[in-house]
């Protein structure tokens, strides 16, 4: 009959070994349990700094908008009124709105500073709809029904809006005056087609437009010129024509 030799465990080693297991259990509890507690303090700050108050400074349509935003959320909670999401969320949502800063007080209100984007123009798509136009020429929402604003009307495709706009600030430039009787823009491959009041139209070349219109402005100041209405083609370098408006004759 054979004997299997075991090894003898010292029971100091084992008390050690279970002490140690222990003492790593406690650690894993205590984590845990200050983990909890940690999501149960930050839920219960969450629902505490909750938004029940705010002060709105903008333009009455701008703020009936923002109004309605924070009207219409499930839940304003510290992390739902972060003021950095709130901004970015109301940007896509309302199209009028061109900037806003929002600032936190705690432990419930909101002060919110809002600027509402100035439109320059109208732009008619392919389809014949029109757009309100800002003045870094984004074309950001659909005219509505009953709006009428007074304001000159781009015909072009919708990657020539830049153009427009450059063309339109090249006038604030150079004769502001000017502006305000612009009626139409159109856009082609080659040069532009500006429509003013009284007839008076200007043909520019396409990549010539700050230069041109400057051109034009000046010229159009001269004794010679001014007081009167002309149709100008500008479209060669070398030589232009001017026709008085709503005439047939060549200058």
């Amino acid at each position: 009959m054979s004997r299997v030799n075991q090894r003898r465990i010292d029971p100091a080693v084992q008390k050690e070994a279970r002490n140690r297991s222990l003492k790593r259990l406690g650690r894993i509890m205590l984590s845990t349990m200050m983990v909890v507690a940690m999501i149960a303090g930050a839920a219960w700050l969450n629902r505490q700094w909750s938004v029940s108050h705010w002060d709105i400074k903008a333009e009455a349509p701008i703020k009936a908008a923002i109004e309605a935003q924070l009207q219409s959320m499930p839940e304003r909670d510290f992390l739902s009124t972060r003021p950095e999401l709130l901004r970015q969320q109301w940007l896509q949502r309302i199209p009028d709105l061109a900037a806003v800063q929002i600032t936190r007080i705690l432990p419930d209100r909101l002060h919110i500073h809002a600027v509402a984007r100035v439109p320059t123009a109208l732009w008619q798509d392919e389809q014949g709809q029109l757009h309100l136009c800002d003045a870094q020429g984004h074309a950001y929402r659909l005219l509505r029904k009953g709006e009428s604003p007074d304001l000159p009307l781009l015909r072009m495709p919708e990657a020539q809006l830049s153009g427009a706009r450059n063309m339109i600030m090249a006038l604030v430039q150079h004769d502001a005056a000017k502006l305000s009787a612009l009626s139409e823009i159109r856009g082609g491959s080659r040069y532009w087609q500006l429509y003013f009041s009284r007839g008076e139209t200007w043909l520019i070349p396409v990549g010539h437009e700050d230069l041109a219109i400057h051109r034009i402005t000046v010229l159009l100041k001269q004794p010679r010129w001014s007081g009167r209405h002309w149709r100008v083609d500008a479209r060669l370098t070398s030589r232009w024509f001017l026709r008085p408006a709503g005439h047939g004759g060549v200058i």
